[in-house]
């Protein structure tokens, strides 16, 4: 059975920069069917960029919290 999106490829990826750690994501979203699963392809891929946004904004808020709690004892 296949879709219009058969396959999604996702990367995090942390890297050490000093005293700051550095998320980079990165995703590949393939799509059938031609011309309508490209503009499905569009409207997944928009959707869960904003959720990557999101939940990478609550880890590095909770990054920062800790840190500043480990510092702090």
């Amino acid at each position: 059975m296949r879709g219009p999106v058969p396959h999604v490829t996702e990367a995090f990826t942390l890297e050490q920069r000093g005293e700051r750690t550095q998320l980079t994501y990165t995703g590949e979203l393939g799509t059938d069917l031609w011309g309508l699963g490209v503009r499905w392809g569009d409207v997944v891929a928009t959707k869960w960029m904003s959720v990557v946004e999101y939940s990478s904004q609550a880890v590095k808020i909770e990054a920062e919290r800790r840190h500043s709690r480990k510092r702090g004892s």
